[in-house]
């Protein structure tokens, strides 16, 4: 039987002397007086870890001076007395990015990494993450999405002081809303916002795992029929350190899977085989059938393994049919398919969806989430946004929240994010706390919003 506590914070969303710009479209657009300052892209470098297993990580690194050979420097001490050096390869399409694969790796160790030329380490740029144990073991893992494009806003130190075991992006690491296939234009995009210096610190502070949502990928609401595809695509392969993607192919979207202890991970790309948001309900779809089929198999083979099924879904599931055509309201018949076959598998109370795009802090326990069959449904739903953006409140109705992220008027905004908290001795359930973070920029505080848990038998 389930366990749930809650905690709520103050303020609901509470602005003081603050106020949402929105754009076309409902997309949030900063003030002037907010913007990031000028990137100095090409100057940065790009070096981050992901993939990460109890035994093997992948690095990827797109260094300032990309000329010459550059490898990897990997050490547990953090000394460099004594570093395994190891060789990268450039992809293909890309001759200034090296990918570093790292294997027979110790469980729950510490390994810092940082580029070798010449034989030289260079230290300036370096980053560490811890692999994930064998079997059960406990965790962190910070949630969040949105941010300005080179966003140097505090909350990435906070979330970095959070000490995470895993930093999931969900989606929005820039807004670009790149609408032309310039491979130029998304890779400068990565070099932006690696050269904010806070989110470099986040980024080379644990293991990584990222998967985009519209702005990240192309045009506001963005379905598969973006002019970037194709491209953006490509240069995510290139620049991002994944974990195996289905199917593996240079044009293809980017769902992919791993696990951490007892947790089971699925990440869908929302975006990739999309319908466009005006096509009829009756064809519409935000998976599209290949990757539907893979998601179904993913949660039918974990049924039996894992307590707990995260599922990270780009946009937010609760909503009212019609509601919107940019979350899944507005996709109701794919929507009822998966809720229907969730049902149907009996896999619901192992399940929980965690979401980026609405710039707000909120979790519906379940409540307000029966989409299949009657008195079916009832998994949890958490959102994690914005890092830096203007307020905005998507679907619901939601138990806990919604929380919009607060605008300032005079001053920088506030920033938010989710911590989950993973507590496994191994016995027979699977604890998870979910604690909503608000970063107050003008008072350089951290406070709760919610808090809430659940315990998850075995199967």
């Amino acid at each position: 039987m389930s366990v749930t506590v809650f905690r709520a914070g103050l303020l609901a969303g509470g602005v003081a002397l603050g106020l949402v710009v929105l754009g076309l479209g409902g997309a949030c657009r900063p003030l002037g007086l907010l913007g990031p300052s000028s990137a100095p892209e090409d100057s940065a470098t790009v070096l981050w870890a992901g993939g990460v297993t109890d035994s093997s990580a992948r690095v990827v690194a797109r260094p300032a001076i990309p000329e010459g050979e550059v490898r990897l420097a990997v050490d547990t001490t953090g000394t460099w007395t004594n570093p395994r050096i190891v060789d990268g390869t450039a992809p293909a399409t890309n001759p200034d990015v090296r990918h570093f694969s790292l294997d027979g790796l110790a469980p729950r160790t510490t390994y810092h990494y940082a580029l070798s030329r010449g034989g030289t380490v260079d230290t300036t740029a370096q980053g560490q993450f811890r692999t994930f144990g064998t079997g059960a073991f406990s965790f962190r893992v910070a949630l969040g999405a949105c941010a300005r494009t080179g966003s140097r806003h505090p909350v990435f130190d906070a979330v970095r002081r959070a000490r995470p075991d895993l930093f999931l992006h969900l989606g929005d690491l820039h807004y670009e809303d790149i609408d032309v296939a310039n491979s130029g234009a998304f890779r400068t995009a990565y070099r932006q916002v690696h050269a904010s210096p806070p989110q470099a610190r986040l980024f080379r502070s644990t293991a990584l795992a990222y998967v985009w949502d519209d702005h990240d990928y192309g045009p506001n609401n963005s379905s598969r029929r973006a002019p970037g595809q194709d491209v953006a695509q490509q240069v995510y392969r290139e620049y991002v350190p994944h974990y195996h993607l289905a199917p593996e192919t240079r044009r293809e979207p980017i769902y992919q899977a791993f696990t951490v202890g007892r947790v089971r991970v699925l990440l869908t790309d929302l975006r990739s085989a999309r319908t466009r948001n005006a096509a009829p309900d009756s064809v519409q779809t935000m998976m599209g059938a290949a990757q539907k089929a893979w998601f179904k198999r993913q949660l039918a083979q974990a049924k039996d393994e894992y307590p707990v099924i995260a599922w990270g879904s780009s946009v937010p599931w609760i909503g009212a049919p019609g509601d919107s055509n940019d979350h899944w309201g507005g996709f109701a018949a794919e929507r009822r398919e998966l809720a229907t076959y969730i049902d149907s598998l009996g896999v619901a109370d192992q399940l929980v969806a965690l979401s980026g795009d609405a710039h707000m802090v909120a979790l519906d326990d379940g409540t307000h989430n029966q989409y299949g069959r009657e008195g079916g449904g009832g998994f949890p739903v958490v959102h994690a946004a914005s890092f830096d953006r203007l307020g905005s409140v998507k679907g619901g109705p939601y138990t806990h929240g919604p929380y919009p992220t607060p605008t300032r008027l005079l001053g920088q905004n506030d920033g938010q994010f989710v911590l989950m908290d993973v507590q496994d001795d191994g016995g027979e359930e699977v604890c998870v706390t979910w604690t909503g973070k608000r970063y107050e920029a003008d008072a350089n505080r951290l406070i709760t919003l919610l808090e809430w848990s659940r315990c998850f038998p075995a199967p």
